[in-house]
C-alpha cells in the first residue's frame, strides 16, 4: 500500500486484473476504516456525554457539602 505501480512493468493481461485485485482490497480497507471511525465517533460522543454528567453531579455534590458546612459569619459582617 502507498505505493505507486510501474504500469508499464506488469505483463499486460496481468495489470488489468492485478489493478483490480488491488483496487477493490483498497476499497474493501477504506469501507473497514470509516467503519472503525464511526464507531470511535461514537464512542467518543458517549464518553463526551459521561464526562458532562460527571462533571454535573460533582457540581452537584460540591453544592451539598457546602450546604451542610455550618454557617460561619464573615469578618465584614460582624458590628461593633
Amino acid at each position: 500500500m502507498g505505493q505507486v505501480r510501474d504500469v508499464g512493468q506488469m505483463v499486460p493481461g496481468e495489470s488489468v486484473q492485478t489493478l483490480a485485485t488491488e483496487n477493490t482490497t483498497l476499497k474493501n480497507r477504506v469501507n473497514q476504516l470509516t467503519r472503525e471511525h464511526r464507531q470511535l465517533q461514537e464512542r467518543l460522543e458517549g464518553a463526551r456525554s459521561n464526562l458532562r454528567f460527571a462533571d454535573k453531579r460533582i457540581a452537584d455534590l460540591e453544592v451539598q457539602v457546602l450546604a451542610q458546612l455550618p454557617h460561619q459569619p464573615s469578618q465584614g459582617s460582624q458590628g461593633g
